[in-house]
Order: C-alpha cells, then structure tokens, then sequence
C-alpha cells in the first residue's frame, strides 16, 4: 500500500530494505497468508499479484520489526486494513467538515 505523504517521516529510513527482505527473501515472493505469487494472476481474483509489506500486529509506521510485518497480496492487504482504512478515512472526513465549518464561522456566515 503507498505509504501517506504525511506518514513517511515515520517509517524506518531502511524501510525499502525491510520491505524487499520481507517480501522476497522471507517469503520467496508469496503472500504469506494465502501463497498468492508475485507477478502472477490471484488464483481468486485473477488480478496481477503485487506484494505489500503490512504491518500485522501493530499498524503504527514506526513498529516496523520483522517480527510485525508479513508479506501479503492486494487482497489479503486489504482485507487486513479494511476496519482501520474505514476509520481512518471517517477521522479524515470529520477534520474536512470540521475545517469547512471553522472557516464559515470565521467568515460570519
């Protein structure tokens, strides 16, 4: 998954390392969950698979041991992110209504 602009000061220097050892040499260029490979259609969606590097345990950028991330495809990426991906993007659209309300405010309206 691509790493939020504003979250990238948080990850590792060495992420792009980690992320590769994880990916390639750890799990041999299968999706640690569901042995989908690398660069071959998903045997469920048929969709080309690209292995992420997810953090399993502890989603914050910075616990980025090995012991905390996995190798996964597309679909089990997502499927793992879902709950915090939605909250993450209600928190987002709550700060958006909240700003739009401040600047009215300030606007007189």
């Amino acid at each position: 998954m691509p790493i939020r602009p504003e979250n990238r000061a948080r990850y590792p220097k060495d992420w792009a390392l980690r992320s590769r050892f994880v990916r390639f040499v750890r799990a041999r260029g299968l999706c640690e969950w569901c042995g989908a490979k690398h660069g071959e259609p998903h045997p469920i969606t048929g969709s080309r698979v690209v292995l992420t590097t997810a953090h399993v345990h502890d989603d914050r950028p910075e616990a980025s041991s090995l012991l905390n991330l996995a190798a996964l495809c597309q679909k089990c990426h997502n499927g793992h992110d879902m709950a915090a991906r939605r909250a993450g993007t209600r928190e987002r659209a709550r700060a958006h209504t909240a700003d739009l309300f401040a600047v009215r405010a300030m606007d007189g309206e």
